[in-house]
């Protein structure tokens, strides 16, 4: 992925991030399929991208699904791949500080005490 080996992701996955990108769009549907939120919107002719781990993570939809159990330097790096989906797809290049500015904002730690403070 371009944004990986540009030094601008932050997670360190211990598998491939998109381990099927090669697969056929037609075989994505699970035989047991996701049941969750978006059913409605998909019911309706919404198109949807859904993302979602499976299996589900221990938490999900309990009293403990929260920002405590979130990996904050993944939920950055999908910040910064939908930010860079968009801004290409909307063709926003010349709106987009020099290489070098981008560079150091980067860099800067930010001191979240808490992941609760999301």
């Amino acid at each position: 992925m371009r944004l990986r080996s540009l030094g601008l992701l932050q997670s360190k996955p211990d598998n491939p991030f998109l381990p099927e990108s090669n697969k056929d769009s037609n075989n994505f549907q699970a035989p047991w399929g996701v049941q969750d939120d978006h059913i409605p919107f998909m019911a309706r002719g919404v198109e949807i991208l859904h993302i979602i781990p499976t299996p589900f993570p221990r938490v999900w939809h309990t009293i403990n699904d929260d920002g405590e159990h979130l990996d904050l330097p993944t939920v950055e790096d999908w910040s910064r791949i939908v930010t860079a989906f968009v801004g290409e797809w909307m063709d926003l290049e010349g709106y987009f500080p020099p290489k070098a500015q981008a560079e150091a904002k980067v860099k800067e730690k930010r001191s979240v005490t808490s992941k609760t403070e999301l």
